[in-house]
């Protein structure tokens, strides 16, 4: 299996740019996860998802090391050297643990510079790349990817429907797409959880948030 080969010319602080940057999705998120204590030091980065016992989203941690886990298992069952797309990579953790637990060669995709910068900073794999891109755009040929995983980030899409089928155009035939730790709504459940959201962003003081999270 053949890696994709990417433009070095957009190559820059260890990212490829595939798409002009754009900040004003980019500001608010990463104010949110300021708010949140979200935002880690690069040697924290690196040892993610084990995080210390007084981090305050160790729970969730656990969590999302099971299904890192459950991943990893998964895909080395298959011996060739498959292209993984890690849609919405953010700092990178799970994209690199799958990169150096498998043959996958991986490419972690974001609209969000500043942990993309820092991502690549802290993990430098062979078979890891770190791409700025908008998925809507053509920055990949068609059916060039075996996986594609959207880990804790499909609710950052507007319509679910529209994202999957844009994905379907760069998965070849038989590929597989992988959604992983993000909540899933039952109809009944949909107004408590857009009051819930709502309520949090202001709290934070980010109400512009909200129209970024989509249930």
């Amino acid at each position: 299996m053949s890696e994709i080969v990417l433009d070095k010319t957009k190559l820059r602080s260890g990212v490829y740019y595939l798409s002009e940057a754009d900040n004003r999705f980019e500001s608010n998120y990463i104010s949110v996860r300021k708010k949140e204590n979200r935002i880690y030091f690069d040697e924290e980065v690196k040892l993610l998802p084990n995080v210390s016992s007084s981090n305050p989203h160790k729970n969730e941690w656990k969590l999302r090391s099971k299904s890192m886990e459950r991943f990893i298992s998964h895909v080395q069952k298959f011996n060739d050297k498959l292209n993984l797309l890690d849609v919405g990579c953010g700092n990178g953790w799970f994209s690199a643990n799958v990169a150096k637990q498998t043959l996958l060669n991986v490419y972690a995709l974001d609209i969000n510079k500043t942990e993309l910068e820092q991502a690549a900073r802290v993990f430098e794999l062979n078979n890891l790349k770190f791409i700025y891109g908008n998925i809507f755009e053509n920055i990949f040929d068609e059916s060039v990817f075996d996986m594609i995983t959207l880990n804790s980030s499909i609710q950052y899409f507007d319509n679910l429907n529209t994202l999957i089928k844009r994905l379907f155009f760069f998965l070849k035939d038989k590929g597989e797409i992988h959604i992983i730790d993000s909540p899933v709504y039952n109809r009944n459940e949909l107004a408590g959880a857009k009051e819930r959201t709502a309520r949090y962003y202001i709290l934070l003081g980010l109400p512009e948030m909200v129209k970024h999270y989509h249930h």
